[in-house]
């Protein structure tokens, strides 16, 4: 609905700063399950603004020690949001790579390289131990940016919901594994 989106920009800044609020307030609280990370390309020194930034809520905490790094592949479960609204109080769906509920015994994890996605995501996953699962938020100039994103296939398909200009997204994800570049993932089970 047009209502939806009326001042899409402006709520969608108000949210994300409301969500590097409160986890600035948990972490000087000695809250450590919340995570300010400065994105992948910039060092702490370098992150000048709050949008240089995601945020990360700690749901479950890993057993691996290492991470991801940029030319690896992971394999990850996500689901992507939009921030709550009207219609939607936990925020438009737009993307998962699982339906129903969370469980990782009847889940079957996304493929793909960490250097295909965007600049949040892929900060979030270089951050990322084996077995986390994180709710991510990221700032729109992180995401999809000023322009709307349509995803299609290689045909030009469209594939999934459009993503307004804007948006920030929130996305709960957690890192199942990751290899190097040049090897194979073993077969899933």
């Amino acid at each position: 609905e047009d209502e939806e989106f009326a001042n899409w920009h402006s709520k969608n800044e108000s949210y994300f700063t409301q969500i590097y609020t409160q986890a600035e307030t948990a972490i000087k609280s000695g809250d450590n399950s919340w995570k300010i990370i400065p994105v992948y390309s910039k060092d702490a020194t370098a992150a000048k603004y709050m949008s240089d930034y995601i945020v990360a809520h700690v749901e479950t905490e890993g057993t691996g020690t290492e991470s991801p790094i940029y030319s690896d592949k992971v394999r990850v479960h996500y689901r992507g949001n939009f921030i709550p609204s009207k219609s939607h109080s936990n925020g438009f769906q737009f993307d998962s790579s699982w339906t129903g509920e969370y469980n990782l015994k009847t889940m079957m994890p996304s493929s793909f390289s960490v250097s295909g996605t965007i600049l949040g995501f892929t900060t979030a996953l270089m951050n990322m131990h084996k077995g986390d699962r994180w709710i991510v938020y990221v700032p729109y100039n992180l995401a999809y940016g000023t322009s709307d994103y349509t995803p299609k296939d290689s045909q030009g398909n469209v594939t999934g919901s459009t993503i307004p200009a804007y948006s920030m997204l929130k996305f709960d994800l957690t890192l199942i594994d990751f290899i190097h570049k040049g090897e194979s993932f073993p077969t899933f089970q």
